[in-house]
């Protein structure tokens, strides 16, 4: 286990008591992540189907440091988890096994029975945090039944206010996400060159790139959409066997994950040609936008305030907003605040917002763009993070 200080956690019992907890036991994939340091895999494939629960984690509000925390991971992310977690403890909870007869879901529930006495939750009137959204109904009826002290109070928005401002070492990781989704758009850049190529051919050639990178395969989601797919939104759309042609717009948005935390970058392209005047009305107006709503994020200012620029700089081009400005990110893809005219949150220093205002010709056009970047927030204005250049 990784024993450095664990300033995410740290954050995570402030806030959490503020609320009224003595403990709280997380059960979403960003929110266990964010305070173990434990890359929570999604549950897919055929270890997902071996356990019976999800990765869990426990804490006392009451304790600092990582004294009074422990991760409950199944026995296929057992390895993983005792290595990269930042928690005090590690328990296994047992899952199939070819050798031996193991009932999954009575191993998870003593396991977890196990946490919750390990963290001085028996017998007592105490109050417990929850995530309502997450929390897995065989958890709960365990603290139903076998916990009736508890006072359960769901801590969702507190752990969304924990995680508001990033870290020192939040932020060096989104710098890593966003350097490898550069990767994933320079590529993106010489396939546009030329065309005759399938989306298909163009994603696997980038997203390889991208593994090479990194040393390793990483979840990658986003779509490729050439041709008429530019015009319209239509999320995910793509990559789809579409050969490209001459003179074809090309719209990447990818997002990838890298010990948990995420990238979200877009660009657009004009397949193997100059982009023709009502191409560039189009590609230009978002790139307006996005560099009009980056400029906005600024300490002081509001998250409504970065989608009015946008909606502003569309206007000079005659264009509409077509959708949302933007939203933070972090351990999700998609974190609030959002850049929406009715999100008056204050912009702070360590914010990470990926800003994406798009302008789309709409069903039966041709041509469509959408322009993304990465922005940190600090005390002297936005430091744009993503380093690729518009396509267009």
């Amino acid at each position: 286990m990784v024993t450095t200080s664990n300033e995410e956690l740290a954050r995570a019992r402030f806030s959490t008591r503020s609320h009224g907890c003595d403990a709280v036991l997380l059960s979403s994939i960003a929110n266990v992540t964010y305070v173990s340091g434990f890359e929570v895999p999604f549950p897919l494939g055929a270890s997902a189907e071996m356990a019976y629960g999800p990765t869990l984690a426990l804490f006392s509000t009451r304790d600092s440091g990582s004294s009074g925390s422990w991760l409950i991971a199944s026995r296929p992310n057992a390895a993983a988890a005792q290595q990269a977690s930042r928690l005090d403890q590690v328990l296994v909870a047992e899952a199939f096994d070819a050798s031996v007869d193991i009932d999954s879901q009575a191993a998870f529930v003593d396991t977890l029975r196990a946490a919750l006495q390990a963290a001085g939750l028996s017998g007592i009137q105490a109050t417990l945090g929850v995530e309502i959204r997450y929390l897995p109904f065989v958890a709960a009826s365990l603290l139903a039944k076998e916990f009736p002290k508890l006072t359960l109070v769901d801590v969702g928005a507190a752990l969304q206010d924990a995680r508001l401002i990033k870290t020192e070492r939040e932020i060096g990781l989104v710098r890593r996400a966003s350097a490898i989704g550069d990767i994933g758009h320079q590529a993106l850049a010489e396939l546009c060159h030329t065309s005759g190529s399938s989306e298909f051919a163009m994603w696997a050639e980038l997203t390889s790139r991208m593994y090479r990178a990194v040393g390793h395969e990483i979840p990658i989601v986003g779509e490729l959409v050439t041709g008429p797919r530019t015009c319209v939104v239509e999320y995910p759309a793509g990559p789809r066997e579409r050969i490209t042609l001459a003179g074809d717009g090309a719209l990447m948005d990818i997002s990838q994950r890298i010990d948990g935390y995420w990238s979200d970058c877009t660009n657009t392209h004009v397949i193997a040609a100059q982009a023709t005047d009502h191409q560039k009305k189009y590609a230009k107006a978002s790139q307006a936008a996005c560099e009009a709503a980056m400029d906005t994020l600024r300490v002081g200012k509001l998250a409504s305030d970065a989608s009015k620029a946008a909606e502003a700089a569309f206007a000079k081009f005659g264009l509409p907003m077509a959708h949302y400005t933007g939203h933070q990110l972090g351990v999700t893809v998609n974190e609030l605040p959002r850049l929406v005219h009715h999100d008056h949150t204050p912009i702070k220093a360590g914010m990470v917002f990926a800003v994406e205002p798009g302008a789309y010709e709409g069903a039966g056009g041709t041509f469509g763009a959408r322009s993304e970047k990465i922005v940190l927030v600090t005390e002297s204005g936005p430091e744009i993070l993503s380093k690729f250049e518009w396509g267009i």
